[in-house]
Order: structure tokens, then C-alpha cells, then sequence
């Protein structure tokens, strides 16, 4: 037997023989064997079934419960938890239709056109009927079911405090295209009495949101400028329009808590559910009589199970509503034809 034959491996198992061909001992094939054991098809399947199933199943559930659109989500980069929009509304003055004294009311040399529900052999209903006064435009949306609440139109205004006293001013704070000027109307400008702004929320996702709460942090409070300190300026661009608002909240910011409560009036309140991609809008009013406030609205809303909250500003920067109270007021309007600008009276309807 020869003397340099090198001793079997050591394994717990019983180490084999020596190689019948005088060489060293090959691998042993007890290592396939052992592991077989665990595996009862004799192969990887087991195993590959144990993993898979799973997380296979897992999958279907999420995919079934949230939509099929949450797989292509998870492969999105930079995804937004929430998509949160907006913009002012407006300051509209309410303009009344001519009345019979008006200057504008057709006189007896300017006959008025008679009204298309009136029978040319009828006499006229007299002047203090409701049917009367109603304008024949209207009775005509109502014979469609369109109720018209108020027979006005509107005129849009730009309306700010401007930390500056009245005598500071020789001419309208706009610029040659009718915009504000922002030497004048700067940072330090604040929206008189209220503040007028519509918020647009939608999920990123067709899964549901609940949108729980609307909330108005106030980040700082003041006592209102006095007159000699600063003037309320209106700017009239001439132009007249209206638009539609069917969810109303409204919050005041007088007092001293750092949350001012918000109230919902004319529609739905919170909390409301998103589903299917849609967009809840949200037509919010901010008012005070006796502060100059700087503030930001917060939503508090949820999604699968985790509850967040979202600050909304517009161009990054903080909401600022100031008291008018006392202020001096100076307003200019703008003629459509000439663009040029001429004092006017202040409209105190568009502080409403």
C-alpha cells in the first residue's frame, strides 16, 4: 500500500474508502444528498414555489384593492404625495341693473323694447310687480331652470394695503400694462379685510384620498395700521365678468389662537373623499376686522392608512389679510380704449 495516500476529508459522515485508482479521493456526493433531503421534488421547484407564491399573492391583493395603477406607480420617480393647486379669486364689485331713476334708463324720446312675454294688445303689469321688475332675460333662463339669485354682474378689482399714508401717492401704483407696481404694491402689502383664494387638491394616483381637514395656521398677528401709516388702494381695469362658486369656507383670524376655524357654507364640507382622479376645489375666505395677520392654510388629509398634512402657498410665499378699518382710501380706474388711468370713487363692495 503506497505511504503517501492523503487521509479522506473529515465530514460527520463516515469518510469513504480510498480511490481504487491509487489518487486522491474525489468530492463526495454526500453534499447533494444531504441537501436533497429538503427538497422532496428532487430538484429547485419546492423551494422556488416557497418564495414566489407569496409575494405573487401579495401583488394580486395591493393590485386588487388600490387599483392596477398602483404597480406603475411604485416604477415613478419623484412621485408628489399630493397635488395641491390654486389662485386668488377676484375682488368683483356688484354693479345693479339701471333702476327707472338711473341716467342710463331709456327715456320717453328713447322708448324701451317691449318685453317678448308681453301681448301687444296686454296693458303693461304695473311697476312695483315682481314680474315686472324681473328683466326678461331672466324669465327666460328660469322658463330653462336657471335661477338667477341677483340680477348684477361683476367687475373684477385689485385691492391692497399699502404701508404707505395717502399723501404718498400722485397717481395709480400700476405699471403701463395695468399690472400692480411692485415698488409700491411690494411684500409688505397686505389684502384688505379678507382674502379671497380657491384650492384645488388631487391625488397623484386613482386610489382614494380623504381630504379630513382644512386648517389656517396663523404664523404671525398684529395690531391693524393706523391711518397715518398706511392707505387702501383700489385699481378698477374696467373689465367685467363672473364666474361660478358652489363650495364656500370662510375663517376669521380675529382673536388669539393659532389656529383660526374654518366654516363650511353653501355645499359640502370636510371631510371629503377623492376617488377615480378627480379634484376637490375648495373656494376659501380669510377675514379680519381688527389685525394684520400673516397665515397659511394647512390640509390634513389620509391615504392608505397615513394620516399627513400639506401647507399650501402661492409662489412660496405666506398669506398676509390686514384690517381697514379708518384707512384712507384711493382708487384710480383704467378706460379700455386709452389705458389710461383716472381717479374714481373706492368701491366698498369689493371688500365684501
Amino acid at each position: 500500500m503506497p505511504e503517501n495516500v492523503p487521509p479522506p476529508p473529515e465530514t460527520p459522515d463516515p469518510a469513504p474508502g480510498p480511490d481504487p485508482s491509487g489518487g486522491s479521493p474525489s468530492a463526495p456526493p454526500r453534499r447533494v444528498a444531504r441537501w436533497r433531503r429538503y427538497l422532496p421534488l428532487g430538484d429547485g421547484n419546492f423551494t422556488a414555489t416557497a418564495i414566489i407564491a407569496p409575494v405573487l399573492v401579495a401583488v394580486v391583493v395591493l393590485a386588487v384593492t388600490n387599483g392596477f395603477g398602483w404597480i406603475g406607480d411604485q416604477f415613478k420617480d419623484d412621485k408628489p404625495d399630493l397635488y395641491v393647486t390654486g389662485s386668488r379669486s377676484p375682488r368683483a364689485a356688484v354693479s345693479e341693473r339701471p333702476t327707472p331713476s338711473d341716467p342710463a334708463t331709456p327715456s320717453e324720446d328713447s322708448p324701451a323694447p317691449a318685453s317678448p312675454a308681453a301681448s301687444p294688445s296686454e296693458p303693461a303689469a304695473p311697476s312695483s310687480s315682481p314680474a315686472a321688475e324681473r328683466p326678461a332675460d331672466q324669465s327666460e333662463a328660469e322658463e330653462q331652470g336657471i335661477n338667477s339669485l341677483r340680477d348684477s354682474y361683476t367687475c373684477p378689482w385689485q385691492a391692497y394695503v399699502v404701508n404707505r399714508p395717502s399723501g404718498a401717492f400722485t397717481g395709480p401704483p400700476a405699471l403701463a400694462d395695468g399690472s400692480p407696481d411692485p415698488a409700491v404694491i411690494d411684500d409688505t402689502a397686505g389684502d384688505p379685510g379678507n382674502t379671497h383664494l380657491v384650492i384645488d387638491v388631487q391625488p397623484p394616483d386613482t386610489r382614494p384620498l380623504l381630504v379630513k381637514e382644512l386648517r389656517i395656521k396663523v404664523l404671525r398677528r398684529a395690531p391693524a395700521p393706523s391711518p397715518d401709516r398706511a392707505t387702501l388702494v383700489g385699481l378698477d381695469s374696467g373689465e367685467c365678468g363672473t364666474s361660478p362658486i358652489t363650495v364656500k369656507a370662510a375663517a376669521d383670524l380675529d382673536g388669539n389662537a393659532d389656529f383660526a376655524t374654518v366654516r363650511y357654507s353653501g355645499g359640502p364640507s370636510l371631510p371629503q373623499e377623492i376617488t377615480g382622479g378627480r379634484t376637490l376645489s375648495i373656494a376659501l375666505t380669510v377675514s379680519t376686522r381688527s389685525a394684520d395677520c400673516v397665515w397659511v392654510p394647512e390640509l390634513v388629509w389620509a391615504k392608505d392608512g397615513e394620516v399627513r398634512t400639506t401647507e399650501f402657498r402661492i409662489g412660496g410665499r405666506d398669506f398676509h389679510t390686514v384690517a381697514t378699518g379708518g384707512l384712507p382710501r384711493l382708487a384710480w380706474k383704467q378706460d379700455l380704449n386709452t389705458r389710461q388711468w383716472s381717479v374714481t370713487v373706492f368701491d366698498e363692495s369689493i371688500l365684501r
